[in-house]
């Protein structure tokens, strides 16, 4: 999982700790020429300055959830120290978010040999280093479901990073290197951010007693003392957030809508059974929550269920926050794919025919936060080789990206959570709760929160029928290879996409074909028509590959829906009538107040379901528990769904969107 290390510098280059190591496993940095830990013994230190500095476990007993920040990741024996004592005082199915900030992270292979000299956390320190993710610069949700842990790692500079973050640390650990030697990890922007994500009450704990720290920490809204320090060092610093310290959250409720956020106790209503659905029963159940599942057809009748999904990155060229939403997406589901039986990791090859994609894979990989920059660029001989195949156009390849079975994963991911096979057409409110009726007004069931992900159905509810979702069909066909000695190593994507041989088939797809009618059973009806459509889109190269169509040829079809600016919806989604209304009043600075909403939202995948799904769901979670984002804050913000609303207002054409 190791690749380049450290986060861009301004011209996108990436920075090393410059790591060397005395003693054997003392790592140092030549960079700012300091230990990681105390020579003496750095766990004992830890011990000290971090989990007695903010009273550790007592704050958290009794809480089931609490957020730990710190800043300076560096080998890990902080997180390790922590996990370590939470999974031996945590209360029953509690959860513990700990986020940190690394701006030169260490390889897996580093921090494992820096924590291999203490024993007692050598189980969580192996659990660390065998899911680390490749540093690149970015948010990286890491989940150990055994002991109720979410890792969340911030490659990058604190100070450019602390502003994007969403969430409320309950105690913070500041572990950067010594300000004298790392003095913008401590400056006031850095100390102001911490201050910001801080709750009311919240401690913080430092090795350092520098004065300008402590100063810096006052202006932020903390009551700072010291205390005796670790070892040879006479003093730290312990502080608590005051409580008439403004909280200095930023504004979410202007331009976006806000979820209500519920407690553990919470109904949960999905309706939806694909792998929106899917993900998002496996981020309930993580924290503690079995949701209610609604889908007519049952789990995976739509387009999740064919039976192979090619799990790739999005060709991103520019630098925006649905460009980094994909990006992220992308390495949390093949970390989260990895774990499973279903994951074939084949690689995928992209083929660069024409000039302009040669050039947007050449601007991709230039931005080191793409999955793009981490692929190799070959020229036609080797993409030749990697694929199997005679090509001729040099191709992209990413040797993490590969075939997803969406049965058995679909399966595992929704296990031991009943599905009811009964069509919800619509939602009432009741008080502060909803109700699911079926088409004769019958309840088929309650809950507190109804998270829409039915695809193209998500439309069809009052409080979702402004949602500018569209219908596209697909066609997928599957080619049959009885006994055939592939030759294909990978699978191919051009515009459609050729799977190696599995179970007897390889996949050839995929139509895409806008279309403004749906009649019952239309939409899932397989056509010789289309079997020849995806047969004459394969490249020329590949076109006696693959044999022309008959009779033995099968496939599937089914609707996907989309956005117009083609990325997910994923939030909540007010009723249109409150939402129009928001627009009308006077606007304030800042953009409308847009009214909270228990009705949520993901839809609009597209064809790339089995890739944004899960991290979507992620968010989802997060924000109706009031947890940590998995995501920058304008990344989890990219799939809004009043952001089309806000560019109609914007646009000054609101009348015609909500027509």
């Amino acid at each position: 999982m190791n690749g380049r290390r450290g986060p861009p510098d301004k011209e996108g280059r990436t920075i090393s700790p410059n790591l060397s190591w005395q003693e054997g496993s003392l790592p140092f940095s030549e960079r700012f020429g300091d230990v990681y830990f105390s020579a003496e013994d750095g766990l004992a230190e830890t011990c000290h300055v971090f989990l007695d500095g903010n009273g550790l476990p007592d704050a958290w007993v009794g809480r089931d959830s609490f957020t730990i920040g710190e800043t300076g990741f560096g080998t890990g024996l902080n997180f390790c120290a922590v996990a370590d004592l939470w999974r031996r005082t945590r209360s029953p199915g509690a959860l513990l978010h700990y986020v940190s900030i690394e701006g030169f992270p260490l390889a897996a292979g580093e921090c494992r040999r820096a924590l291999e000299r203490w024993l007692e956390i050598a189980e969580v320190a192996g659990a660390l280093a065998e899911r680390y993710p490749d540093p690149v610069p970015g948010l990286h949700r890491v989940h150990f479901e055994e002991w109720g842990i979410v890792l969340t790692l911030a490659v990058g500079e604190a100070g450019a990073l602390l502003p994007k973050l969403k969430a409320r640390i309950d105690a913070w650990f500041l572990d950067g290197f010594a300000p004298s030697r790392n003095p913008e990890m401590w400056r006031e922007e850095v100390l102001t951010g911490i201050g910001r994500l801080t709750a009311k009450g919240g401690t913080l704990a430092t090795f350092t007693s520098a004065g300008a720290v402590r100063r810096g920490l006052a202006a932020a809204g903390f009551e700072v003392t010291k205390i005796p320090g670790f070892g040879r060092k006479r003093e730290m610093s312990v502080a608590r957030k005051q409580d008439n310290a403004p909280a200095g959250q930023t504004d979410f409720a202007r331009l976006v809508s806000p979820v209500v956020e519920r407690g553990r106790n919470m109904r949960i209503a999905i309706v939806g059974g694909g792998i929106a659905g899917a993900s998002l029963v496996r981020a309930f159940r993580r924290r503690g929550v079995t949701p209610d599942l609604y889908d007519a057809g049952g789990v995976g009748s739509g387009a999740s269920g064919n039976p192979l999904a090619l799990v790739m990155p999005r060709m991103d060229a520019g630098d925006s926050p649905a460009a980094r939403f994909h990006a992220a997406a992308y390495r949390y589901a093949v970390e989260q794919y990895g774990r499973s039986d279903a994951w074939d990791p084949v690689g995928v090859l992209v083929m660069l025919e024409q000039e302009a994609s040669f050039v947007r894979a050449e601007k991709a990989r230039g931005h080191d936060w793409h999955p793009a920059a981490r692929a190799e660029l070959l020229d036609a001989a080797g993409a030749s080789d990697v694929a199997g195949v005679e090509l001729d156009c040099p191709g992209l390849f990413h040797a993490d990206a590969g075939l997803l079975g969406t049965e058995k994963l679909l399966r595992d991911w929704m296990e031991g959570t009943p599905c009811v096979a009964r069509r919800v057409d619509s939602l009432a409110r009741t008080g502060s709760g909803l109700r699911l009726l079926d088409d004769r007004g019958d309840i088929l069931g309650e809950a507190d929160t109804v998270i829409l992900a039915a695809g193209i159905e998500n439309g069809s509810f009052s409080a979702g029928d402004w949602l500018p979702l569209a219908p596209v069909r697909g066609q997928l066909s599957m080619v049959p290879a009885p006994g055939q000695d592939d030759q294909l190593r990978c699978a191919l994507s051009w515009g459609g996409y050729l799977s190696p041989v599995r179970d007897g088939i390889r996949l050839l797809g995929a139509t895409h074909d806008p279309v403004n009618r749906i009649g019952p059973g239309w939409e899932d009806a397989v056509t010789d028509e289309d079997h020849r459509r995806n047969h004459s889109n394969l490249p020329p190269c590949l076109s006696a590959f693959v044999s022309s169509p008959d009779a033995t040829w099968a496939g599937r079809a089914r609707l996907r829906a989309v956005t117009p600016d083609r990325v997910p919806l994923f939030g909540a989604v007010p009723d249109g009538m409150d939402l129009r209304s928001a627009f009308a009043k006077p606007v304030p600075r800042g953009g409308p107040l847009l009214p909270a909403s228990n009705i949520l939202v993901l839809g609009g995948l597209g064809s790339r379901g089995f890739v944004t799904a899960p991290l979507a769901a992620e968010l989802l979670a997060a924000r109706l528990f009031g947890e940590v984002w998995p995501l920058e804050m304008a990344a989890g913000l990219a799939g809004d769904p009043a952001r089309f609303a806000v560019r109609a207002f914007r646009q000054g054409r609101l009348d015609a969107f909500f027509s």
